[in-house]
C-alpha cells in the first residue's frame, strides 16, 4: 500500500489563492462607470502586483487623469485597492473589449499567479422586438420556404420515376 501512495500525485495544502472582487457580474461593464476592483490574497509571499487594462483606465484612487493602461502596486498588508473607469464611448458589436491582466509578484520578482479576463463592451440589448433585424427574418423564412418547396418537388420526382 506504501509503494502505491508514492506514485500518487501529491496534493499542495498551499495552493496560490486570491479573491478579486469588484468586476462586472456578467463580465459587460457600463459605457463610462467606475469599478472598484477589491484584491485579497491568502498568501505573504506576493510583494506586489502588477496591473494592466486594455481598454479604459486604471488609478489607484477615484480621481481619473490621464489614460494609464498600467499600474504596479505594492504594500498589500491588507489587500489591493485600485479603480478601472470603462470606456466612455460606444462601440460596434463585437469590438471595445477591455483584457485585465493581473500579474501577483512575489520578493524575488518571480511570478507566484496570474489573472487574466475580458470585460465585453455592453450588451445589445432590443427594445421591444425579437432583437434580429426584419430582413433577416424575411431572409430566413424565404429560405425555409425554398427548402420546403424543392424537397417537395424533389419527392414528387423521385416518386414518379418509380411509378414509371
Amino acid at each position: 500500500m506504501f509503494a502505491i501512495c508514492l506514485f500518487l500525485p501529491s496534493v499542495q495544502a498551499e495552493d496560490n489563492l486570491y479573491r478579486i472582487d469588484g468586476i462586472p457580474d456578467n463580465l459587460h461593464y457600463e459605457t463610462g462607470k467606475s469599478y472598484q476592483i477589491d484584491i485579497s490574497v491568502d498568501s505573504l509571499n506576493v510583494s506586489y502586483i502588477i496591473v494592466t487594462i486594455s481598454n479604459g483606465t486604471l488609478s489607484e484612487t477615484e480621481d481619473f487623469g490621464e489614460s494609464n493602461l498600467e499600474l504596479n502596486l505594492t504594500d498589500g498588508s491588507e489587500g489591493w485597492i485600485f479603480h478601472w473607469q470603462a470606456p466612455t464611448e460606444s462601440f460596434v458589436l463585437g469590438e471595445g473589449n477591455a483584457e485585465l491582466a493581473i500579474v501577483f509578484k512575489d520578493a524575488d520578482h518571480e511570478i507566484w499567479s496570474t489573472f487574466d479576463s475580458i470585460l465585453r463592451s455592453p450588451e445589445v440589448v432590443a427594445e421591444g422586438g425579437t432583437g434580429v433585424p426584419q430582413w433577416a427574418l424575411s431572409l430566413a423564412w424565404t429560405g425555409a420556404s425554398v427548402t420546403v418547396i424543392l424537397t417537395v418537388l424533389g419527392g414528387l420526382v423521385l416518386r414518379r420515376d418509380r411509378l414509371t
